[in-house]
């Protein structure tokens, strides 16, 4: 403990607001699970916004606190390229979800091309000024997924590589629910975001080991989709409509990860922004709500995308906690998937 606090953050503002926001995180994980939403329309929003604000300040204050200019490439240690990216990202869902909690942005029916403006200029400066971070501090060439160290008992040909793939593609995924008018969507990213930076302080302190870190931040990675599920499936009227939540899946599963290897962040972001805010709406959504055209067909693509990514995950995480891809036998996956069709029928 001796380690944790040090003279660098001399008044404990970092580490106050840190333990303000894991209490945060559970109290909207409580609310989750009570009442199928983060932010119930009983609470105050201006309360719940400064909540939210709570996690930008944490992030923000982390500048208070010096590391060392290099990174180290040997294990997962927080560096100043890292800290920059981690707050940037933090800020674009705290951003996100306090304007949706107040009601802020452009009205996207009367003002479609100003709603994709606002949500443009979220996205994209994002991205721009983390281009900018890694531009000053980082290395186009060593980014933080593809040089992230991995523990040596991990296989570099298939364990590896299908970790690293899962980051990102969750990464891509958290970017999405920036577009997504639901302030529980915007917010569910920010435990991973977060999680992170505390990992990594925590190796560079010798309290955890790498293995530690990739299995906390795999794990946050997962119930950041919980978040989504519940929110989707919940089965009371706080469920999301079934035209929000199609649009939902649709956006989030968007492949943005395959146009990425073939242009800029910066014009798949906007290709996104325009995808959501104008086409789906005007070209897709009708189309999307007449082929899934019963709340109870919805329930049930939602479990499909539920099912597949649980699946998806524990195969793909599953050496993280000691059990290789073949030690995962189909009767494992059998019993995963009929465990959650029991929770559909049950419903």
């Amino acid at each position: 403990m001796a380690k944790l606090i040090t003279k660098h953050d001399p008044y404990h503002i970092h580490k106050t607001v840190g333990v303000l926001v894991l209490l945060h995180y559970l109290y909207r994980f409580a609310l989750l699970f009570r009442h199928g939403t983060a932010f119930p329309a009983f609470e105050d929003p201006k309360i719940a916004a400064g909540g939210v604000f709570l996690h930008a300040l944490l992030s923000w204050s982390s500048l208070l606190l010096p590391l060392p200019v290099k990174r180290n490439f040997t294990k997962p240690m927080i560096w100043p390229e890292f800290r920059l990216h981690s707050i940037a990202f933090a800020s674009r869902h705290s951003v996100t979800t306090i304007i949706t909690l107040l009601n802020l942005w452009p009205n996207a029916e009367t003002s479609m091309l100003a709603h994709a403006v606002a949500r443009g200029c979220v996205l994209l400066g994002t991205v721009k000024i983390a281009s900018m971070i890694t531009d000053k501090h980082g290395c186009r060439e060593q980014r933080t997924t593809n040089a992230m160290p991995y523990p040596s008992t991990l296989d570099e040909e298939t364990e590896r590589p299908r970790i690293k793939k899962q980051y990102m593609l969750s990464q891509f995924a958290a970017a999405a629910s920036c577009l997504l008018p639901d302030a529980t969507l915007n917010f569910a990213p920010l435990l991973a975001i977060q999680m992170a930076p505390l990992m990594m302080t925590l190796v560079r302190k010798g309290k955890v080991t790498s293995f530690d870190y990739h299995r906390i931040y795999a794990i946050s990675l997962y119930l950041g989709y919980v978040m989504v599920f519940f929110r989707l499936l919940y089965p009371a009227e706080s469920m999301l409509t079934r035209s929000v939540g199609l649009k939902s899946i649709f956006i989030i599963s968007f492949p943005s990860s395959k146009l990425r290897r073939l242009m800029p962040a910066m014009y798949v972001w906007a290709i996104n922004t325009v995808l959501s805010a104008i086409i789906y709406p005007l070209v897709l959504q009708n189309l999307v709500d007449s082929l899934v055209d019963t709340d109870q067909a919805a329930r049930l693509a939602f479990w499909f995308v539920t099912i597949g990514v649980t699946v998806r995950q524990i195969v793909t995480y599953a050496p993280l906690f000691g059990y290789s891809i073949r030690s995962l036998t189909l009767n494992n996956i059998r019993c995963c998937i009929y465990s959650l069709g029991v929770c559909y029928i049950n419903q």
